[in-house]
Order: C-alpha cells, then sequence, then structure tokens
C-alpha cells in the first residue's frame, strides 16, 4: 500500500505542482519545529544520570562496535575512531539494500551479529541511525547481547527529534528512542535541552572531519581551476537560490547529481581546494529559513577552502565569521560578498589559510571523540593506533 502511495505521488506531484507542494510541507515543518522547541523551553529540565555513573565492566577503551547505515562514515568518522582504539563496524547499508522491509533488515542483522560468539565484545557501542529503522526489538537485542555503554549519535536533530508526523519517509519522532540509549550525541548545540527535557543525557558533539594527507598543508597559491564553485546533489532549496544568482549574472560551476549540467565527482576535498570561492547552502527544509549545520562546513575549510555559506549560528561556535568563513543571510547578501571577494584572491586565500589552520587544531573527529571519550570516563589504551 505505502508503495502504491509513493508511486501514485510521484505521477501526481511533477513540475511547478510538486514545487509547490515541496513548499507547502516544509513550511508546515517549519513551524512545527517552531511550536516545538518553543514548549520545550518552557518545560522543566529533569534530572539526568550522568553518563559517568554508567555501570560497565572496564573504564578502559580498547575496542569500539559501530552500527551504522554506513555512507561517509567510513571515510571521515571510521579513521578517527581508529586513531584512538580498535573498531568494528556493523554496517546495515547491506541488509537495508536487501529487504522489504528496512525494519526487519535491521533487525535481522543485529540479530545475526550478537550471535556471533567468536568476535571480541566491545568496550562501547556507538549507534548511528535515523528514527524510521529504530523499533523496540534493536534496542532489546543490543542491551541482551553486550553490557557495555551505548551511545546514539544525532546529526539532523531539527528535523528528526519531534515526532512532526509530517514527512512521508517517517523520518522524525527520534525523541521516543532517546532514554534508550546511555548518552545521545547531537550536533545541534540547542539540542542538548530538549534531550534533557525528556530525562535523557545527551551531549554536543558537532560535525568532524578526518585529515586527508593532501591537503594536511594550508594553501598558499592563488591561481584557481575554478573561479566559483558548489558541490552536492539537486534540493529544491539548491536549485532556487542557484536559479536567483544566474538571473544576476553570476556563473558557478556545479558538481553533484540531479543538476542539468552537474558533474558527480569521487573527490570533493580536490574541488573544494582548487576553487577561489566555494557555495555552502546549509538549509534544514526546502522552505530556505531554518539552517542546520552541515558536515561539509567542517569538511571544506578543513581542505583549506575559502567557504562561502548559509550563516547559521552554531557554525560561529566553531569558526570567526568573516576571518575564517564567510556567511551570508540572504541571496542579496550573497552576492554582495560574492562580487567583493571574487576579486580579492588574496583575501579568499588568507580566509582559506585561517580556516585550515582551524579545523586542524580542534574540529578533527579524533580530537573530538578523545575528548567525549574522557568526559565519559573511557580510557582508551595505550596502543598505538593509525
Amino acid at each position: 500500500m505505502k508503495q502504491l502511495k509513493y508511486a501514485l505521488r510521484n505521477i501526481l506531484l511533477r513540475g511547478w505542482i510538486r514545487s509547490w507542494w515541496i513548499q507547502i510541507r516544509a513550511r508546515q515543518l517549519d513551524k512545527a519545529y517552531l511550536h516545538a522547541i518553543t514548549a520545550c523551553e518552557s518545560s522543566v529540565l529533569l534530572p539526568i544520570i550522568s553518563p559517568l555513573a554508567i555501570t560497565r565492566p572496564t573504564a578502559t577503551l580498547g575496542r569500539i562496535l559501530f552500527i551504522g547505515d554506513c555512507m561517509w562514515e567510513e571515510e571521515q568518522l571510521i579513521p578517527g575512531i581508529r586513531r584512538i582504539c580498535d573498531v568494528e563496524v556493523l554496517n546495515l547499508n547491506p541488509a537495508l539494500a536487501g529487504a522489504t522491509d528496512p525494519k526487519i533488515g535491521v533487525i535481522s542483522a543485529l540479530a545475526a551479529r550478537a550471535e556471533n560468539r567468536n568476535t571480541p565484545d566491545p568496550d562501547l557501542i556507538l549507534f548511528y541511525l535515523r528514527p524510521s529503522l529504530l523499533t523496540e526489538e534493536v534496542f532489546s537485542i543490543i542491551r541482551k547481547r553486550w553490557s557495555c555503554p551505548l551511545l546514539g549519535m544525532n546529526l539532523d536533530d531539527r528535523v528528526e527529534f519531534f515526532p512532526y508526523g509530517i514527512l512521508a519517509s517517517g523520518n522524525d519522532g527520534y525523541c521516543h528512542w532517546a532514554r534508550n540509549f546511555d548518552l545521545n550525541l547531537t550536533s545541534s548545540l540547542a539540542a542538548v535541552d530538549w534531550y534533557q527535557a525528556r530525562g535523557a543525557a545527551a551531549k554536543y558533539l558537532p560535525q568532524g572531519f578526518h585529515p586527508d594527507p593532501r591537503f594536511d598543508h594550508p594553501p598558499s597559491a592563488t591561481t584557481f581551476k575554478h573561479d566559483f564553485s558548489f558541490v552536492g546533489s539537486w534540493k529544491p532549496e539548491r536549485g532556487k537560490l542557484i536559479s536567483d544568482l544566474t538571473s544576476f549574472g553570476i556563473q558557478l560551476e556545479i558538481f553533484g547529481n540531479g543538476w542539468p549540467n552537474g558533474r558527480w565527482v569521487e573527490e570533493p576535498q580536490a574541488i573544494f581546494r582548487s576553487s577561489q570561492i566555494n557555495l555552502g547552502i546549509g538549509y534544514a527544509l526546502a522552505s530556505a529559513r531554518i539552517a542546520n549545520a552541515k558536515g561539509r562546513d567542517i569538511e571544506c575549510p578543513a581542505t583549506g577552502a575559502c567557504y562561502l555559506t548559509t550563516y547559521h549560528w552554531e557554525l560561529a561556535e566553531m569558526f570567526e565569521i568573516g576571518k575564517e568563513v564567510l556567511c551570508y543571510r540572504n541571496v542579496e547578501e550573497l552576492i554582495e560578498l560574492y562580487t567583493y571577494y571574487s576579486k580579492r584572491p588574496d583575501e579568499c586565500i588568507a580566509i582559506a589559510q585561517a580556516a585550515h589552520h582551524r579545523a586542524h587544531a580542534e574540529h578533527t573527529w579524533e580530537k573530538r571523540l578523545r575528548k567525549l571519550f574522557r568526559d565519559i570516563g573511557m580510557q582508551p589504551d595505550q596502543s598505538e593506533h593509525a
């Protein structure tokens, strides 16, 4: 029935009708989000058991089991963990791809791993999965098999945390599962309160990056292969913004799926580094009203690139706006910033150098996770990891 519903929707919602419908739904989600956070603001934060009080067999962190539907994680997050301790990856992607019911696929893959007694038990489990795939049975399998701390990670809380009941994908209502974790990790500073209001322990863990050896030194040359580029697939809000730019004669080189003349690239870091200005579009929703910190907000500056992206107050907690990254609040400000910096390659290089220094000094996944593990009382063993 659900497949038939999706098929009919794709047939009926085309062209301008589809764009109109997406905007309607996005604005509904905007308003639902604002109602949710203002209601959360008026609530009393409940007492929370400190993650330091978690009962565990050892405080030594020698091995982590990472469970997720892996896409970018094996290139960025997992290498950072491997710098700290051993890690086993349970990639649920193959089980999801071959399952008629994705939830059953997750349960089957977890059950199969739980039955495997030949692999050493982890000291900690890091779990990263969208809410539409979570069930009571998932947590039952994990808790029955392992007694170590269970940490849940969410990097899209603005869209997924609250039970909106609006999204056709069902990827919302993550709050229902928050208390199943010993500690929740959120990339949204604001979301820490949302967890605590529900009696769930939470820590702020912003996006990070894993250094690429090719770009471990800051840029120095002011010659570029690309003047102004954007790396990312087509989305309605991205299409609208880029259409606005081109209407004023501003041309971009676009790399990504879904664009009329877009080109897919295997290594976006090379595009970042060889562009004088890199465009970022950081909206959480198609309405282009609410911004959200993205992995790209760290990865692009860390490569040693001049990054011009949507202003977001949490991004300002990580980089100095105007000196390490450039930010716009509307298309008019974007055009103004572009026309100024496009004529000043030396200033673009200076921004890229400052961003590179900041990112490598503070924002690698390894540094973020080492601090997290110290904070929760888990001490990595002293063996070398690479």
